[in-house]
């Protein structure tokens, strides 16, 4: 108990040590007065920070502190109230502690202005300290949006005397990095030119900082073909380092992707092949891998090892999405032998990144090949990877080449249905409608013509036919008419609920007389929506609801074309002076409307 005593009397004797001492003890204060203790000066360790720097020149942020400070120690507080006024209506004088709330305040203001002071003055001791504060006021100006163009050219000029020498010792700090990216962005050729070159040699090292590598990308975009060059060839011997840096990966890739030239990219892309590459470089040489192969066929093995082992290592990284790895995928994939470990370990490593690299150039031929090249399970699983794409993939330049290459290697047509028809319905007349998306979604139904799929994709076709001799089984002819059978109601459903939206498209007629055409089930509902779109005289116009004359649907070329070809049967063949493809009869059908209205009566 005394000892528990004891303990108590200890910690209350702590607790009263703790309070501050009242410093005016003649002056009577109301109970709940309070005593403010000016904070002490904090020096930050990163003292060229930019708030701190705007700070300094911000005299509206300081009358905010201020009041701040004047409303917590200079009010009166609520208990006080009835008792200042007894004090004022008795003594009919100013009382005591809003004199002293007053000297407090003011105190505080003193205190704050000299933080501020002393904070000036260490930013004004360090290095360059004038220069980069004088230059940041400038950037603050340079970064309005309606700064007229003159002010704007002489806050220039001043700006790039202030940095001329200095660029190369401004640029590592994220502060001033910004301002020389503003003399890059609004300065003109001679200052671009006069910032390239004081920073020479210094690029690499640039690319790897947090804040240089906004700068070379800056320098990349502003800059001349002279100067890309010169930041481009920097990075020769060190490509295979800066790939996989956290920070200089993202310059490297947008130097590939968007400013290098074609010797330049080729450059880049032979240090992936080896170390000897990038030691022993001649920008001259453009061979591809396999050219290089077929001069140094005892290389092959060193060669291909040392390309899949950067490819595996930027992998890794995260940086599947990077163009410059998609190129060396498919240098890789073009010089592997089929059957063999090269190709069996490609396929292991990528088949569940697929859906990272199928919407590039490059990267849609990898996908395609590893289509062709792989088993029925690597399939399955990179199906399982793309499913979640579909969409994106049939409206891409390139993905929806990648959905070709499926549907012609993939055996089990009722996984491809499963997997990408529901995908494909939740915007299936969207799809119908795009460039790009009505070709995978048609391709089962017009049997490879070029009125459907490119000639460029027909000929990638024909390469896939050749790769998947040794790895697909089934017919090809068999796996097209099982995917018409799967694709074939879904779409008939969509032509009859969207009839009139999907003929107000060129590519809508296209995708409705192709689906009519080919698909196999019954077509009843569809051929009645359709007609009843032909309604009323074609030779005359429709009042319309703002009394402007308007032409009848079947007047436009793209409509009138698919009417004619679904009345004949089938699509003209010049070649054969004839009708190819009849699925009924032109006049008898029941759902062409046969009135002296109607189609036939425009088509006679």
């Amino acid at each position: 108990m005394g000892a528990s005593k004891r303990k108590q009397e200890k910690t209350q004797s702590a607790t009263v040590h703790k309070k501050p001492k009242v410093s005016e003890p003649e002056i009577k204060k109301s109970k709940k007065s309070k005593k403010f203790v000016p904070p002490p000066v904090v020096e930050s360790e990163s003292d060229e920070s930019e708030d701190d720097v705007e700070d300094v020149g911000n005299s509206d942020e300081e009358g905010e502190v201020e009041e701040e400070e004047e409303e917590e120690f200079g009010g009166i507080a609520d208990g006080d109230e009835d008792e200042d006024e007894d004090e004022m209506e008795i003594d009919g004088k100013k009382p005591k502690d809003s004199e002293n709330g007053t000297s407090r305040s003011s105190k505080s203001k003193e205190s704050h202005a000299e933080q501020k002071r002393l904070v000036a003055e260490r930013k004004l001791t360090k290095p360059h300290g004038e220069i980069i504060t004088r230059s940041k006021r400038i950037w603050e100006q340079l970064r309005r949006t309606k700064l007229a163009a003159e002010e704007r050219k002489k806050l220039i000029a001043e700006l790039g005397q202030l940095i001329k020498g200095r660029v190369s010792d401004l640029v590592f700090k994220h502060d001033a990095s910004r301002i020389v990216q503003s003399a890059l962005k609004y300065g003109d050729k001679m200052t671009r030119a006069n910032i390239t070159t004081e920073l020479k040699g210094s690029y690499v090292a640039l690319a790897q900082s947090s804040y240089g590598k906004y700068l070379v990308v800056k320098i990349l975009h502003y800059g001349t073909p002279e100067n890309r060059k010169m930041v481009v060839q920097e990075f020769y011997g060190h490509v295979r380092k800066l790939i996989k840096h956290r920070e200089a990966a993202l310059v490297i890739e947008d130097a590939f992707r968007e400013y290098a030239t074609p010797e330049q990219k080729s450059a880049l892309l032979r240090e992936f092949y080896g170390v000897e590459f990038a030691i022993f470089k001649d920008a001259r040489d453009k061979s591809s891998l396999k050219e290089l192969l077929e001069k140094s066929p005892e290389k092959r093995t060193v060669i291909m090892k040392s390309l899949f082992d950067q490819i595996d290592g930027v992998i890794k990284k995260g940086a599947t999405v990077f163009t410059i790895l998609h190129k060396a995928m498919l240098e890789y994939m073009l010089n592997i032998r089929p059957g063999t470990t090269e190709a069996t370990e490609f396929i292991e490593l990528v088949k569940e990144l697929v859906a990272d690299i199928a919407f590039t150039k490059d990267g849609s031929q990898v996908v395609i090949k590893c289509m062709a090249l792989g088993t029925a399970k690597d399939r399955k699983v990179m199906l399982k990877s793309l499913k979640p794409e579909a969409i994106s993939l049939a409206r891409s330049e390139y993905g929806y080449l990648v959905l070709l290459s499926i549907f012609e290697t993939v055996d089990d047509t009722v996984l491809v249905a499963k997997s990408l028809l529901p995908e494909f319905q939740k915007r299936l007349q969207e799809i119908a409608c795009d460039k790009y998306g009505r070709i995978p979604l048609l391709y089962p139904f017009s049997e490879r013509h070029p009125r459907v799929v490119p000639r460029p994709a027909l000929a990638i076709l024909e390469e896939v036919e050749k790769l998947r001799e040794s790895t697909s089984k089934k017919d090809p002819a068999t796996r097209q008419s099982e995917l018409r059978a799967h694709f074939s109601q879904p779409f008939l459903q969509c032509i009859a609920e969207h009839a009139e939206e999907l003929i107000r498209d060129s590519f809508g007629c296209q995708f409705i007389t192709e689906v009519l055409l080919g698909s196999t089930g019954d077509k009843s509902p569809a051929l009645q929506t359709l007609a009843s779109t032909a309604a009323g005289d074609p030779k005359t116009a429709d009042d319309g609801d703002d009394n402007k004359e308007e032409a009848h649907v079947v007047n436009t070329a793209a409509v009138g074309r698919m009417y004619k070809t679904l009345v004949t049967g089938g699509h003209y063949s010049s070649k054969e002076n004839k009708v190819i493809g009849r699925q009924f009869p032109p006049t008898t059908s029941p759902y062409i409307p046969p009135s002296p209205h109607g189609m036939c009566r425009l088509l006679a």
